[in-house]
């Protein structure tokens, strides 16, 4: 079994990573929230776009 060296470098690597694994996730639930809502406001979307043509 391989010991591991901990510096401050790796513990910083490690940081770094879980924060980047955070941020893609919480992208991925705002892209997911954002196209629902477009798929849920696409019905009503051509009725708004009619009354505002002259």
């Amino acid at each position: 079994m391989k010991t591991m060296e901990l510096s401050t470098m790796t513990a910083a690597g490690y940081k770094a990573e879980a924060m980047t694994e955070k941020c893609k996730k919480a992208m991925k639930r705002y892209l997911a929230s954002t196209v629902k809502f477009l798929l849920f406001i696409s019905p009503v979307y051509p009725q708004c776009t009619q009354g505002m043509k002259p």
